[in-house]
């Protein structure tokens, strides 16, 4: 009873709230505010009062808006004549409803409209036929029965007439054909004027500003649209029409609002313009017919030329009150095609680029996905010294920054559910992928998947299937197409659109430097130079380096245009690099190959390779084939990696402090090209203990014989940009640079925070192969009579298959839902797919077929699933991350789908002072800083301040020990190596 007096009073508070605003206006019963859970619960207590009480009127009138409410949800959900309407009723409330008591529901209703001014039937033939039922279908405002054929009237309405424009002189024509649908639930709801045609308008266009319903019904009303096919057929016809229409001045990209911020404040808003084309300005220039550069912009008091504007010049407001000023053009009559190209679109959303400066504007056009940070600028109430109050920080994806991006006609969409290659002119924005004509296009799915493509500017479709994540060639190439996956309706289809365009030039592969040999490539010095003389797009690049023995490593590169330079420093080129190095050695000859995506090919024989000098210790000589014996040599990685030169230079000269590795001077341009400067050949790396193990002290500066967070910061990045030329030297480098992380975060987080972490080493690896680590060991997978037996070698590769079936089945280890019972046989069905990938594999090399069997049982699954999750969270780590708030959000971050801002927001949420109204010491671009020192040392340096940022984590331990345990989770989940 108590439940029920609460739910009727927040009813009745929201539906007043409602009431007020509308200012006699229909208020409808379906906009209760109320989340799915909280219906259930009212639907349960409704069910236990009817139980007891029927559903008289007498016992429900203090409770009308409940049960009002309830019986409303049902109306929206109910498809169907009008017959079968209470049986639906009756079966969700648990209670028979007689005959009387329809009316006496009725009557709630009535009340329900004089206090609160709900919804009344409309005078139609509908009502009229089922007066009772026409309650709760009205006060569903837009209830799911007309959803779909009110799309399809649409749709066929803009066939018809050609005009996506939907105004009022346009509803009787609707009117009039949607009587040849033979629905007379729609023909009953399209009769208030007042609601269908903003409702229309926004199954056209997307937009939502005069819709003017509840936050959280609206919501829910655009995801039960878009889930609709009619209303995705109505979608693609309506991208057909607008990718149809000519490319000219009427389809001019827009200005946009900029935010400015500064320190995390905001200090203003700008104007930037829509930065035209060469081609574009042109066509401006042609329809206006005057001189852009003697036409003005001008935004509240400042201004530009309007030739600068379009060319992407910005114009500074500063802070505007409660309206932002429109830019205004002098010097010319502008069309209104200019001045929609001038105006930036409405709304002040702003995407959460990082580091401040000007954040870009978010418009309802953009493409949205889950875990986009962004801001919002609420003006209204703003005086002039509070401006930076009304700036809001929001996530899409979650239901606060979803109801935001509502709000302004926004939508997140969920991520491609095929990715595509074409190379040439292939573009792809997220809903579009366009390529010439003619010219084939590449896709690949995530999983097995079946398209249905549908071709929008003629009458034709087909099927295909991508059965693997291989790259398949698509069927068509000409055509504007629409392709949607037949497995599932969750996701949008994509369009793809072959477009006429000139053919492309020739492209040319070059060496550089020409005289590039094995030792260069070793070390990752020169680059591939792919030369074209137009813009190219999503180049493929593979890349073959052969040895003379008959050796060879091949990499694929995908480059987002062309002309690009490609070195060969690059991640990518590290399976490369390593084996030249050891060809370096063996003295092999060796051939690199590129070719282009089929466009180009070409081949360089590699300079020969140099003498290899091997150390004899009987009798302390060195010696290479053809050479005489040498009896002291030094490498001078500058002129060759693998030349040893008489050198009277002693290791002790080079072993004092860190002045092994840091290059003469402090500059930051001598920290990035330092080079490996190696001690005498043969020199083991414990004789020169200075370089890695003195301890880093938590101060700025070197005192005495100790070394100071300065000198250790240095030391670390220049142990972490060296180049060492050999095999000896890159042993040397990456052991101290490991050494010398430890010593730092000694240094920032405390000894018991190494102790815990080092103890952890090994624990600390991602969710998915920890579990496929745990599975192994408790025979779960295989090494039972009920699998075939493995060498070493085949259960590597059934490791690897395990984690990929494993990360099908548990997407998101964070979010994932234990089962209770003692099965889990989608586990089994995990282990199964990839014993059977490794039996393929094992037939395809000629050996014979594998037998398995995995069943189960015993909730052995579960307890593998929790061990392997709380092991992956560091747990003995995160007890240390204080305070206990900021411990568990972080916990909980999906690493395996975040990027580098997204740890910085997680950081920055939750910091301890994050509310401070003086401003945050340790600031955003503080956090980047050692999060870059950690996870990518190269980056480091970027920032000038850079010493002075990462000095500022010695004086707070909490937040250096957040940090580092981020970037241990994260390097766990992207697969980089904790020991």
């Amino acid at each position: 009873m108590n439940d029920l007096v609460a739910s009727e009073n927040l009813l009745a508070q929201i539906f007043s709230d409602l009431s007020r605003e509308r200012d006699g206006g229909a208020v409808y019963l379906i906009e209760h505010g109320l989340d799915r859970d909280a219906i259930e619960q009212l639907m349960y207590i409704v069910s236990q009062r009817a139980a007891l009480h029927q559903l008289t009127r007498r016992a429900w009138q203090e409770f009308a808006l409940s049960l009002c409410v309830v019986v409303t949800e049902i109306g929206y959900e109910y498809r169907g004549t009008g017959t079968d309407f209470w049986p639906l009723v009756e079966s969700a409330i648990k209670v028979d409803i007689p005959i009387p008591q329809r009316s006496e529901i009725s009557d709630l209703f009535r009340d329900c409209a004089i206090e609160f001014g709900a919804a009344r039937p409309l005078d139609d033939a509908w009502s009229a036929a089922f007066p009772h039922i026409a309650w709760p279908v009205r006060n569903a405002m837009v209830p799911r029965e007309v959803h779909g054929s009110l799309a399809r009237l649409v749709r066929e309405f803009l066939i018809q007439t050609g005009n996506p424009k939907v105004t009022n002189a346009a509803l009787p024509g609707l009117k009039e054909l949607a009587r040849g649908f033979g629905s007379r639930r729609l023909e009953s709801w399209l009769q208030d004027d007042d609601l269908v045609l903003p409702v229309i308008r926004h199954l056209v266009t997307g937009g939502t500003g005069d819709l003017g319903m509840e936050a959280g019904f609206l919501q829910r009303l655009t995801n039960d649209l878009r889930s609709e096919s009619e209303v995705k057929r109505l979608e693609r016809v309506i991208r057909a029409r607008r990718l149809a229409e000519h490319q000219g001045v009427e389809r001019l990209p827009k200005a946009t609002y900029e935010l400015l911020l500064d320190d995390a404040e905001a200090r203003g808003l700008a104007v930037r313009g829509p930065s035209l084309t060469p081609a574009e300005l042109e066509a401006v220039r042609s329809g206006v017919g005057a001189h852009l550069s003697k036409s003005t912009v001008t935004v509240g008091a400042r201004s530009t030329t309007l030739e600068r504007f379009l060319c992407g010049d910005t114009v500074f407001i500063g802070r505007p009150l409660e309206e932002v000023p429109r830019p205004q053009i002098s010097g010319i009559e502008a069309p209104a095609w200019l001045e929609r190209v001038i105006v930036p679109a409405p709304g002040l959303l702003f995407q959460d680029e990082g580091d401040d400066g000007y954040q870009t504007q978010l418009r309802p056009t953009d493409w949205v996905t889950p875990g986009i940070y962004f801001y919002e600028m609420v003006l209204e109430g703003r005086a002039l010294d509070g401006w930076g109050d009304g700036l809001y920080h929001f996530s899409s994806g979650t239901p606060e920054g979803d109801a935001v991006l509502a709000r302004h006609g926004i939508h997140v969409e969920a991520e491609p559910f095929v990715d595509f290659l074409g190379g040439l002119t292939l573009r792809h924005d997220g809903s579009t992928v366009s390529q010439a004509s003619g010219r084939p296009v590449q896709a690949r799915s995530r999983t097995p998947i079946t398209i249905f493509a549908e071709r929008l500017d003629q009458t034709e479709s087909t099927e295909f299937r991508l059965p693997d994540d291989r790259w398949h060639i698509l069927p068509m190439t000409e055509g504007i197409w629409s392709l949607s996956p037949l497995d599932t309706s969750k996701v949008a289809p994509i369009d793809l659109v072959f477009r006429d365009i000139e053919p492309p030039a020739p492209v040319r592969l070059s060496l550089q430097p020409d005289g590039i040999g094995l030792s260069e490539i070793a070390r990752g010095a020169g680059a591939l130079h792919l030369s074209t003389p137009i813009t190219l797009h999503d180049m493929v690049l593979d890349i073959t380096l052969s040895s003379s023995s008959g050796l060879s490593r091949t990499v694929r590169i995908l480059t987002p245009s062309a002309p690009v330079r490609i070195a060969f420093d690059r991640p990518e080129f590290a399976d490369i690099r390593t084996v030249a190095r050891l060809w370096t050695k063996g003295g092999m000859y060796a051939r690199l190959e590129v070719r282009a995506n089929g466009l180009d090919r070409n081949a360089w024989s590699l300079a020969t390779p140099e003498p290899e000098w091997k150390f004899d210790r009987r009798s302390a000589q060195w010696t290479a084939e053809g050479q005489e014996t040498l009896e002291a040599l030094i490498c001078d990685p500058v002129i060759s990696s693998t030349a040893f030169v008489l050198g009277a230079t002693s290791s002790s000269a080079l072993t004092s402090g860190y002045g092994l590795l840091r290059p003469a001077g402090g500059s930051d341009g001598a920290l990035r090209s330092c080079i490996l400067v190696e001690p005498e050949a043969g020199t083991l790396l414990s004789s020169i203990p200075r370089a890695i193990a003195d301890p880093v002290e938590r101060v700025t500066e070197t005192q005495g014989y100790a070394h100071g967070l300065t000198v250790g910061f240095e030391a670390y990045v220049s142990w972490s940009l060296a180049s060492a030329g050999s095999a000896v030297g890159e042993g040397l480098r990456s052991n101290a640079r490991r050494k010398l992380e430890d010593r730092l975060v000694a240094a920032l987080c405390g000894d018991l925070w190494i102790k815990r972490e080092k103890s952890c080493r090994g624990l600390g690896t991602g969710f998915h192969r920890r579990l496929v680590t745990e599975a192994m060991q408790a025979d779960l997978v295989c090494g039972t009579t009920a699998f075939s037996p493995l060498d070493d070698v085949q259960k590597y590769e059934l490791a690897g298959y395990l984690e990929e079936s494993f990360r099908q089945i548990l997407p998101a280890p964070d979010l994932v839902v234990i089962p209770d019972g003692d099965m889990w046989p989608d586990m089994d069905d995990a282990v199964l797919d990839a014993w059977e990938k490794l039996s393929k594999k094992a037939m395809s090399d000629g050996a014979a077929e594998l037998e398995f069997d995995a069943g189960n049982a015993d909730g052995s699954w579960q307890k593998l699933v929790a061990r392997a999750r709380e092991a992956a969270r560091l747990p003995e780590l995160s007890a240390l991350v204080l305070p206990a708030q900021r411990a568990e959000s972080l916990e909980r971050l999906p690493y395996e789908s975040s990027h580098l801002d997204d740890l910085i927001a997680a950081l920055v949420s939750s910091h301890l002072d994050v509310e401070s109204r003086s401003g945050r010491w340790i600031t955003p671009a503080d956090l980047r800083a050692l999060l870059h020192l950690f996870l990518a040392p190269e980056r480091v340096m970027d920032d000038p301040e850079w010493r002075g940022r990462l000095l500022r984590f010695g004086a707070d331990r909490s937040t250096a020990r957040a940090v580092r345990y981020a970037a241990l989770r994260y390097r766990a989940m992207t697969n980089v190596d904790l020991t």
